[in-house]
């Protein structure tokens, strides 16, 4: 009986975590158009499965989870004191969650607490050329096509039978292991490949207030923004609310140092306002404009 339970088991934790690629790239951009001679980096993942595939940050991965564990901890233990000081931050808020055999794209992105999907069906138009080269030791082909503003050249390895790529790309018979746009502003190249296990539901899924939004409206929450970086987070210091995830008297260490939430506030409108000056070569040009 007990030998029966263990296979039952197995099997019902083989159909929640299937064997998954896990492809790992390294991605490259200029964010300040006026200084290109400055570039940032941050490991990216492409996980796919059998119902799709999701593109996110390495590092906001593990952000978010450390900061989830620890709000949590603080909802139990009354906790209102919180040492980030080793956590690394994301330079990349940006998820795509692709579906299998569709490729319907959803882009994910965050402005302020606002947590927005943009679902795209529009397929991508490619011209195949017949250059040809090596990435990783793969012998990849090159092609060529528009995407949200920027001309893009990828290229693509047919010896890895997967028509997906980094960030919205997809549609090529063979994984895009390298893609950069033609100003050479961004680019992403794979560096590293393995298997692990997932779940490929909860992957895919749409998660708790994410909210569904056209172009438009995302430019309307972007110009809002640009005015007011720190307009929800005033408001919610400013609120007696039981919902709000830390009390007024909490405080949080960064990088050795302790601040108050009003000490935070501060900061964090002076570093958005300091960071919006600079920040004008999204990815996604085109929603920015």
């Amino acid at each position: 009986m007990k030998t029966k339970l263990s296979i039952l088991l197995l099997f019902i934790t083989g159909l929640c975590f299937a064997q998954s690629n896990q492809f790992i790239y390294e991605y490259t951009f200029k964010m300040d158009s006026l200084n290109r001679d400055k570039s940032d980096t941050e490991n990216m993942i492409l996980q796919t499965s059998s119902k799709g595939s999701k593109f996110y940050s390495q590092v906001k991965a593990v952000y978010d989870s450390t900061m989830t564990a620890a709000f949590k901890d603080a909802q139990a233990t009354q906790k209102t004191h919180f040492d980030f000081t080793n956590l690394k931050q994301s330079k990349v808020s940006t998820e795509v969650i692709k579906t299998y055999p569709d490729y319907k794209r959803t882009l994910k992105r965050s402005i302020s607490s606002n947590r927005l999907l943009m679902v795209y069906d529009k397929k991508l138009n490619w011209e195949i050329s017949k250059e040809k080269s090596k990435v990783l030791g793969y012998d990849v082909q090159m092609a060529t096509t528009f995407l949200h503003g920027r001309k893009w050249k990828v290229w693509f390895a047919t010896e890895i039978p997967i028509p997906d790529g980094p960030h919205e790309f997809y549609g090529l018979p063979g994984l895009i292991v390298k893609a950069e746009d033609s100003k050479g502003d961004h680019q992403f190249t794979l560096i590293a490949t393995k298997k692990v296990a997932v779940d490929s539901d909860e992957m895919l899924s749409k998660k708790n207030k994410e909210i569904i939004i056209d172009e438009e409206k995302f430019r309307k929450l972007w110009g809002d923004y640009k005015k007011d970086p720190v307009k929800e987070m005033r408001q919610t210091s400013g609120s007696s609310s039981i919902s709000a995830p830390v009390s007024v008297s909490s405080s949080i260490t960064f990088d050795g140092k302790t601040y108050s939430q009003d000490d935070m506030l501060k900061l964090m409108e002076k570093e958005r306002k300091d960071a919006l000056k600079k920040t004008n070569n999204f990815l996604e040009l085109d929603l920015y404009r």
